[in-house]
């Protein structure tokens, strides 16, 4: 494991929210029943660019559009609004609106560049608001031989035991292709350049 994931893992705790919220790294019978309704996917890709120019770009303000086409059942996002403050500063927000008119929340929680970008997604207003409560983006970047190595972890938090199966049918089906194509359209981003 790379220096810049051991560090953001054990800054992390059980939960991807800003440091000093201890309630969300609780231990016992409530965190171990969250963590078992955690439905996780990671894909990792090599992408032909700096590592800093590759985490300038996954991390900017403006990316969404470009990157997050859509897959299947899952719109491409539209724009973004309603941001709270600079995009490199954890405790930034907004709203994310998606081509089928739907929007959902987004924070930063962790912004060290070149090597981890992190955020927080809540408040969907469309049919996920039923199977989830929030889900975690995280992204470690290192630099390799001829471009940048990217790791993606998206990890959906059940809403309620009941929903653990249908929302991981979703991640495996729909979820994980998404990302794929957005690896993809990053990609291919620094190959045109």
């Amino acid at each position: 494991m790379n220096n810049h994931r051991a560090l953001a893992l054990k800054s992390m705790g059980t939960d991807d929210e800003p440091r000093g919220n201890d309630s969300a790294r609780d231990s016992g019978p409530a965190a171990d029943r969250a963590a078992r309704l955690e439905v996780a996917v990671t894909l990792e890709r090599f992408i032909p660019g700096d590592i800093a120019d590759v985490f300038d770009f996954v991390a900017a303000q403006d990316v969404l559009p470009k990157i997050l086409t859509g897959y299947g059942l899952v719109p491409g996002v539209a724009s973004t609004s309603n941001i709270s403050g600079p995009w490199d500063q954890p405790g930034s927000t907004r709203t994310v609106h998606l081509l089928d008119g739907s929007t959902v929340r987004e924070g930063v929680t962790h912004h060290d560049r070149p090597g981890y970008f992190a955020y927080r997604v809540s408040d969907p207003s469309f049919s996920l608001k039923h199977l989830m409560s929030h889900a975690r983006g995280q992204w470690w970047f290192v630099a390799v031989e001829g471009g940048t190595q990217a790791t993606w972890t998206y990890t959906f938090q059940a809403k309620k035991s009941w929903a653990e199966i249908p929302l991981r049918l979703f991640v495996s089906t729909q979820w994980k292709g998404y990302m794929a194509s957005c690896l993809d359209n990053i990609v291919a981003h620094f190959i045109a350049r």
